[in-house]
């Protein structure tokens, strides 16, 4: 089950929205019965959970497939090198420039010698 990609377990959204859609109906009620400050901001904790879980159900993430040191162009780094003022810079702009590219690669192609 934990190889299952989100669109393969919508039961799951299903199962959460059920969960919400009952608490909210339960803090409605509460809410109209005694409007207190307390409702109000079980209400807006619902309200901010309902949009955590909606969005984050729908952001998927994938690491960039890794790449090694010898696929790096010797001209990308000599280019990210001379325009790059330090050294943090130059491999931050290399990584940006190659993303599957390790830390410790790229510090190693931009500073050989250490």
């Amino acid at each position: 089950m934990k190889d299952m990609k989100a669109e393969e377990r919508p039961w799951k959204r299903y199962g959460l929205a059920a969960l919400l859609a009952a608490l909210a109906f339960l803090t409605i009620s509460d809410l109209v019965s005694d409007p207190s400050a307390w409702n109000w901001s079980k209400l807006v904790v619902l309200a901010v959970a309902a949009v955590f879980i909606w969005y984050g159900e729908r952001r998927t993430w994938t690491a960039p497939e890794k790449i090694k040191p010898e696929d790096v162009p010797a001209a990308d780094v000599e280019a990210v090198v001379a325009e790059s003022g330090r050294t943090v810079y130059a491999i931050k702009a290399l990584r940006e420039k190659h993303p599957g590219l390790g830390l410790r690669d790229a510090k190693n192609l931009v500073q050989p010698d250490y």
